[in-house]
């Protein structure tokens, strides 16, 4: 586990120790950008020229969610002018559902105009970029610039200057670890659907969908989708970032539950992860239906789904459990890069590739972290499987000890099928994601009622009816004072005292397939598999069994860790 905190420390500090030094390396020049809200007297490009901006307050960059629109206004710095090249002015903020500018000379003349935003076809932008940049000329253009923005969501105003060449060398750079990105993604999110296709795992097609939904959640963040996927379709993209979101966090949540087995160890955070999941079920098919955006839904949603994520992963790593470090680092190095990067869009961190890409970092390494943690489960499981094997092989010699060699038709002496048995009953359930703590002993009779013996015929057809020839039966003699001739002894692996009650009610069903004409009477025990219990429970059920045969009653328990005393004296 070393490794993988020296691993998160060094993709998280790297970045920042490298923008510390290097200070600003993205090529833009800082400005003075003053902002203004919309008002009466404030309504125009006209009135936002002969607005005062002397007294005007600074922008602040973040807006939160705001209803109202907003302007800005900066002038181009002058060192750019007397170089006398074009620049780009860079808005680093895709989802904005209004966005105009305006170019302004000394005579306030508009010289540049665009109207753009998330809610116009992508090809109103004049760059073909994510973000919206625009191109301006200060010699002949003007220096002045105007910018009116509204939108849905929170709004952000992060505006960036940079030299023609700077900026699109930077694009070039952007392109390159995008697709890089991108194409992790996919090939995550494919291997995994490939591998829950071969293995029949739901916690594989979880994994494949969160992947794939946090890619084109990034992508409806950035502009990506909008720009390449869907850009005729402005309604669409309004509803993108809600749709992706959600499905994003449901399946996450149906993942993060499954990797942690919380359905066992943590029950009241499954129940809240189960209404994070249809919850977000619920907003993204709406947002699809509606082709609404409903930000201000999905940010009590994202809340929801970040505390419920930590919360599973505190809670498995206090539990002990072997997954809880996978989840905590993953989920750790995913929220400190997105905190990294509002950091730097707030302006407390300087600005470089590795900074302006820290969410996208932290995402990737979190998918990473997450498939070599889905790894760990099958070493894990190849372990504790060597280890049942041994306890099981520990329980067949005990059993040989008391089992009797009997007749068969032909004569012959013969040991029932044990391995066969063994074998069935390990395939009731594949996957083992704990230990090995108990095994549910049952043993069972059916007494013909005309001659009052035992049939082993009628129980034979029962098992393979019920149990579709599963299950193999061990007929023993028994010295026990009350059973007259053979019991059959069926047992089963445990994971967990609470799954004895399947077995236990689809014993009691072989009563209604046998018919009025035989009795079936069982008693059931739980042995506990460890030296602390000097206990044969096999001779138990047995002492069971006759109590129910005396009680003329279908089963009988003494059992505490069961829920079954309902069914004491119950009349077969």
């Amino acid at each position: 586990m070393r490794w993988l905190m020296v691993l998160l420390s060094f993709s998280i500090v790297f970045p920042v120790v490298v923008a510390s030094h290097q200070g600003r390396t993205d090529g833009s020049f800082s400005i003075d950008i003053r902002h203004a809200q919309d008002s009466d007297q404030l309504t125009s490009i006209q009135d936002a020229i002969a607005y005062d901006w002397g007294n005007a307050e600074p922008s602040k960059v973040n807006y939160g969610s705001s209803t109202f629109g907003h302007w800005f206004f900066f002038e181009i710095p002058l060192v750019q002018m007397a170089e006398g090249e074009n620049v780009v002015i860079e808005i680093h903020y895709p989802t904005v559902d209004y966005l105009a500018f305006y170019v302004v000379d000394e005579d306030s003349q508009v010289t540049q105009e665009h109207v753009t935003g998330t809610d116009y076809p992508f090809d109103t932008r004049p760059i073909w970029d994510d973000d919206y940049s625009f191109l301006v000329n200060p010699a002949l253009q003007g220096r002045r610039v105007f910018i009116h923005a509204k939108t849905s969501n929170s709004l952000q105003m992060p505006v960036r200057l940079y030299e023609e060449s700077a900026f699109y060398e930077k694009e070039e750079w952007n392109l390159i670890l995008w697709g890089a990105y991108y194409g992790t993604m996919l090939v995550m999110a494919l291997y995994s659907l490939m591998n829950g296709l071969i293995i029949r795992e739901k916690m594989y097609f979880y994994y494949s969908v969160y992947v794939l939904s946090t890619a084109l959640f990034v992508s409806a963040l950035n502009g990506h989708g909008f720009a390449y996927l869907w850009p005729d379709i402005p309604a669409f993209n309004n509803a993108s970032i809600t749709l992706f979101f959600s499905f994003y966090s449901s399946f996450g949540t149906a993942f993060a539950m499954t990797l942690l087995n919380a359905r066992r160890f943590n029950p009241k955070l499954y129940r809240l992860g189960q209404v994070v999941i249809v919850g977000g079920l619920l907003l993204g098919t709406v947002s699809l239906i509606t082709l609404n955006d409903y930000a201000h839904y999905a940010t009590y949603l994202a809340l929801a789904f970040a505390v419920l994520m930590m919360a599973l992963g505190v809670k498995s790593v206090l539990d002990g459990y072997f997954l809880g470090w996978y989840f905590m680092v993953g989920w750790s190095a995913l929220l400190l890069s997105i905190g990294i990067f509002a950091l730097n869009i707030l302006g407390y961190l300087p600005s470089n590739i590795l900074i302006y890409h820290s969410k996208e970092i932290g995402s990737v390494f979190e998918i990473i972290v997450f498939s070599l943690a889905m790894s760990a489960i099958y070493r894990h499981e190849k372990a504790e499987r060597s280890r049942i094997n041994v306890t099981l092989d520990l329980m067949k010699q005990r059993l040989q000890k008391r089992i009797n060699i009997v007749n068969n038709k032909s004569g012959f002496l013969e040991i029932p099928p044990l391995e066969k048995h063994l074998k069935d009953i390990r395939d009731l359930d594949r996957r083992i994601h704990s230990e090995l703590g108990r095994v549910l002993v049952v043993s069972v009779m059916v007494i013909d009622k005309t001659t009052r013996r035992p049939d082993y015929i009628a129980l034979g057809d029962c098992l393979r009816s019920l149990f579709k020839s599963r299950i193999t039966v061990f007929p023993f003699k028994t010295s026990t004072e009350g059973l007259v001739g053979e019991v059959t002894v069926l047992l089963f692996p445990l994971h967990n005292k609470f799954e004895a009650e399947d077995v236990i009610e689809r014993v009691e069903h072989w009563n209604v397939a046998l018919g009025e004409q035989y009795d079936l009477h069982f008693g059931y025990a739980i042995s506990h598999l460890t030296e602390k219990y000097d206990v044969d429970y096999i001779e138990e059920s047995f002492h069971y069994l006759e109590e129910a045969v005396h009680k003329k009653s279908m089963s009988y328990s003494i059992d505490d860790t069961l829920t079954f005393i309902h069914r004491h004296g119950s009349p077969a």
